[in-house]
């Protein structure tokens, strides 16, 4: 009797550790499970490659994006990192951004929304050269890297469709209090 109320009690145990450790059997159970991740947000995007899952809430009662990464062990699935970015006016805005690095996985995600008719493509400076996305105005494009950089050091830029830069995205000046967006560039490809 005392070894099967012990084995219940383990079992009891174990169930409470992975609920409220936010375990889960599913990678967006596990992303909804981050503890950041309340009740007014709601998925917009779902972002995966062969090891990395990334999702995408929004808020509007906290006016803000957050990109969540779930990670897994075996069968069950984990979040404990995520990044916000607050809603803007801006007609090209970062709505999602993250950079991962766990034991041997590596990855950054990037992710833009264009309200400005002009651009017609988005560039990162990768570690494999250029990569490009073609936008359109209320689009929303990504890009999954598998490597770790901080968004910030992508040099990323939106062209038009003549291949003129029309944003950089960065710090306004070196001074870091500015904000990190895409600035209008004055200067041409």
């Amino acid at each position: 009797m005392k070894k099967a109320s012990l084995g219940f009690a383990l079992i009891v145990i174990c169930i409470v550790f992975f609920i409220f450790g936010g375990y889960r059997f599913t990678p967006l159970a596990a992303a909804k499970a981050n503890s950041f991740v309340t009740k007014n947000f709601e998925l917009i995007g779902e972002y995966k490659n062969d090891s990395n899952s990334f999702y995408l809430f929004k808020s509007d009662s906290k006016q803000q994006y957050r990109t969540v990464y779930v990670n897994q062990n075996n069968l069950i699935y984990h979040s404990n990192s995520s990044t916000v970015i607050p809603y803007s006016k801006d007609s090209l805005q970062t709505i999602g951004g993250m950079s991962i690095q766990y034991e041997d996985e590596t990855a950054t995600i990037f992710i833009v929304h264009s309200l400005d008719e002009k651009v017609a493509s988005i560039s990162l400076d990768t570690e494999f050269g250029i990569e490009s996305k073609k936008i359109t105005k209320d689009e929303i494009v990504y890009f999954l890297l598998p490597f770790t950089k901080q968004i910030d050091q992508l040099n990323a830029v939106a062209l038009d469709k003549n291949g003129n830069k029309l944003y950089e995205y960065g710090y306004e000046s070196d001074n870091l209090i500015n904000d990190l967006k895409w600035n209008y560039s004055t200067r041409l490809k």
